[in-house]
Order: C-alpha cells, then structure tokens, then sequence
C-alpha cells in the first residue's frame, strides 16, 4: 500500500500558551491517522482487523503550531510480520518536496483475537492488503 494521507487540524485545547502543540497531542495526531488508515483497511474487505498497538515511538523534529490550514499526517506500511505488522508514519507542513518534517512515528500493531484474548497470524488477506498485493 502507498503512503495514507490524513489531513489534521490542530484544535485551540491542543497548544500551550506559545502556540505550540503538547508533545503528549502528537499521539493523538498518528492515532487518528492510524483509525483513518485502519478505516481504508476495511474499505478493502478486511471487516474484522483487530489490532492493538505493541509499541509506538516518537520523534519530535520541529514545533507544531496553532493555525487554521491543516498538517498531514503520512503513513505506510514498513513490515509486515507473521501476527504484527509496522507502520512509519510523519507529520508534514506541506507537499511534495518541499514538505517540512515535524514529527516522525513508527508503530508495531498486533493481529489480536478478540474471543481469546490472543495474539494471532495475520490472514493471507490481512498480508495481501498490508502489502498492497489485492490480487485483483
């Protein structure tokens, strides 16, 4: 699959006195991409990918700021394991090349069983739709 966009706005409630977004908000932000990408994973039939997120780690390159036109939040797929799976993703002010890079994240998220509690193998269409090989 190549690079999910999502369009992010940073509300007021999100900064601090100096305009700048709350470190603790860019969590946040790559959640409701994450939603947004796992929203896109569904659209193409694959109803029932249960995930939890195993780990998430964030870099902070430049401030965010408060202001009315929206950031991108860019995600893709990294690796595909046999249960898990990783997502890198980045928030950007801009496009093309000359985005400017705010933030970078990378996520690992678990295939989970919801009726055992488990972890479990990722299906053959879970990978297939993970990878960007639809077969069709």
């Amino acid at each position: 699959m190549s690079a999910h966009e999502y369009v992010c706005h940073v509300r007021f409630s999100d900064v601090d006195v100096y305009g700048h977004v709350n470190n603790v908000k860019y969590f946040e932000y790559y959640q409701e991409a994450r939603i947004d990408f796992l929203k896109v994973m569904r659209e193409a039939d694959q109803p029932h990918l249960a995930t939890v997120v195993a780990r998430i780690d964030v870099d902070y390159k430049r401030p965010i700021l408060f202001r009315p036109e929206p950031y991108v939040v860019r995600t893709r797929v990294a690796r595909v394991g046999t249960s898990s799976y990783a997502l890198d993703s980045e928030i950007v002010d801009g496009s093309g090349d000359a985005a400017v890079v705010l933030s970078r994240a990378s996520a690992v998220l678990v295939a989970y069983d919801l009726s055992s509690q488990r972890s479990r193998p990722l299906t053959e269409r879970e990978r297939d739709v993970l990878t960007g090989a639809t077969g069709g």
